[in-house]
């Protein structure tokens, strides 16, 4: 199987901080939103690379195409799962603050 059809859910819960409203209070996540979050990254991923281009990101997750070139590290113009797990746990880092 594909890297991208088996995203890291470690990856998918980073991203989460990235797609929650930035008002949203850390919480934990039920299974089915984690399950739901999950189908959001296969689904972006639309050449299967394991990896979320901007276009991709444009189509499918507009919250994270807002913050894409902050959140592109590396400047390659794609999103690795290390990419949106650093900037999940930079996010979370900020909130508890």
């Amino acid at each position: 199987m594909s890297r991208s059809i088996l995203l890291p859910l470690a990856t998918a819960l980073s991203v989460c901080a990235l797609v929650a409203p930035a008002h949203a209070q850390q919480r934990t996540l039920t299974d089915e939103q984690k399950a739901t979050l999950h189908e959001r990254l296969k689904a972006a991923d639309a050449n299967g690379d394991g990896l979320i281009e901007k276009a991709e990101a444009d189509a499918k997750l507009p919250r994270i195409a807002k913050r894409f070139d902050t959140l592109d590290a590396d400047g390659d113009g794609k999103l690795s799962p290390d990419e949106m797990r650093a900037a999940g746990q930079k996010m979370a880092a900020r909130r508890t603050r």
